[in-house]
């Protein structure tokens, strides 16, 4: 295992994704480059790009570089970045849908965006990238639990302070305001916290829950049918289909969530799965479940089914993390080395693990 410190501010970096074809790599002297977000900036400054030069030793030669960018459609009206996927030469960010530890649930973290590669090589070279904004007011909140509702999927119990903190706290700020979202968040709803996506074969959005979980404590992804339809009309409530647990991971013991997605291409993908909040910084979901602090990061990899509408999957755990609890995204590399990003105290760090 070797680790990077990537000298990123602030520190707090979330997810990974492969950028730029093979042929931009070399013309810049590089061998890889993802994309992290940095889930304490808004959308437009929450960019950063991890490079790593060619021929350099693996544990050496990284480089992370913040992105300039010129925001159209919610310049410093959006929060907490958790998730990036890249498809058909875009690079795609989304928002965590959630709120504070404490709730209410946010509007400012209710968003997607999307910048062209093109665009963020001009960035890169001292220019500014285009960055799409679709601010969508609780639309995937919305989509995403009619969907659970639709599968009749048996959800871990909303508790007491969780309901009054995120569902009814935030029904009444959108009623007392009279909001352009209110009547999206609804009083048999369950808060939803992003923090996995990337894309199927097909072209679908397939997002990771970190938080709901099943009732027996196993994770959920959810596919959104056409991500793109939200910077068309961002006040839509985007199609919602298929929705899948991870069968095997997590228990009611140590209820576990999704907190970073990578496909390998095709419909096989790999995440890391791990607790459904921080413990001790005072999360509510932790009050009415402490238990859900208790599971250790881990990385799986799993395939779904190209004919079935969802259910249940089995998975292959990679890797054990351990006491490494911050393991906040993932890159699997045409060698098969493993890249992990780690959110760490006062730290964002890289960790390659080479393929044995």
């Amino acid at each position: 295992m070797y680790d990077s410190d990537l000298h990123l501010e602030p520190n707090e970096a979330s997810d990974l994704c492969p950028v730029f074809t093979p042929d931009v790599l070399r013309a810049r002297g590089w061998d890889r480059a993802f994309v992290t977000v940095l889930d304490e900036a808004s959308a437009e400054k929450a960019i950063a790009v991890v490079v790593h030069d060619a021929g350099a030793a693996h544990g050496e030669g990284w480089r992370a570089m913040r992105i300039a960018t010129k925001p159209h459609g919610g310049a410093g009206r959006t929060e907490d970045a958790e998730s990036c996927a890249r498809r058909d030469g875009w690079v795609y960010l989304l928002g965590s849908q959630f709120g504070k530890k404490a709730g209410p649930l946010q509007p400012r973290r209710s968003w997607v965006a999307r910048v062209s590669e093109e665009s963020l090589g001009e960035a890169l070279d001292g220019g500014s990238a285009r960055l799409e904004i679709g601010r969508t007011r609780f639309g995937i909140h919305r989509a995403v639990n009619d969907a659970l509702a639709a599968a009749a999927v048996d959800l871990l119990p909303l508790g007491a302070r969780a309901r009054e903190a995120y569902i009814d706290a935030t029904i009444a700020l959108g009623a007392a305001k009279d909001k352009r979202w209110a009547g999206r968040v609804s009083s048999g709803d369950h808060p939803i916290n992003v923090e996995g996506m990337d894309f199927r074969a097909d072209g679908r959005a397939l997002i990771g829950l970190r938080y709901p979980v099943t009732a027996e404590g196993h994770p959920l992804l959810v596919e959104l049918d056409d991500l793109d339809a939200v910077f068309a009309d961002p006040g839509a409530v985007p199609g919602c289909s298929n929705v899948w647990v991870l069968g095997d991971v997590g228990d009611r013991d140590e209820p576990t969530g999704v907190r970073a997605l990578h496909t390998r291409g095709g419909d096989r993908f790999d995440a890391i799965v791990g607790d459904l909040d921080a413990v001790g910084k005072g999360a509510t979901v932790l009050e009415d479940h402490p238990q859900g602090g208790a599971a250790r990061s881990r990385h799986v990899r799993f395939e779904l089914p190209l004919v079935a509408g969802g259910g249940a999957v089995t998975t292959e755990t990679v890797h054990d993390f351990g006491d490494l609890r911050r393991v906040e995204g993932v890159v699997v590399d045409d060698e098969g080395h493993r890249h992990y990003v780690l959110d760490e105290e006062g730290r964002v760090a890289l960790r390659t693990l080479l393929l044995d």
